[in-house]
């Protein structure tokens, strides 16, 4: 009467697998492999991969390059957020609406485009 459950335990070969996936855009992978393609346009010697082609091409990377990639990601309201700090450093205590009062009064107001008129 007794019942036996067994579970089927599914064993990975985390030890032997030293790949994993990667999510890019498909026009990123069309490039990537565009350029490995060019890398590996000759007579001898074994392919290039394509892990070899990033962790070169990451190694180039500057400090300039990874502020651009940083400051490209932030948006309006960060921006915002970033001068409110720096306003609060100056001005300790300062209320974000008294940031947001001095900001108008310096003419941070947007200006109105031609094809808004």
């Amino acid at each position: 009467m007794d019942q036996v459950i067994t579970a089927k335990v599914n064993k990975t070969k985390s030890a032997t697998v030293t790949t994993v996936s990667l999510r890019v855009k498909r026009e990123t992978k069309r490039r990537v492999l565009a350029e490995l393609a060019k890398v590996n346009k000759k007579t001898v010697g074994r392919k290039v991969r394509v892990d070899s082609l990033i962790v070169r091409a990451l190694g180039l990377l500057t400090d300039a390059d990874i502020v651009a990639l940083q400051d490209g990601s932030l948006s309006n309201a960060d921006r915002l957020e970033l001068k409110f700090r720096d306003y609060q450093k100056l001005n300790p205590g300062a209320s974000k609406d008294d940031f947001l009062g001095q900001l108008l009064e310096r003419g941070g107001a947007p200006q109105q485009t031609a094809s808004d008129a």
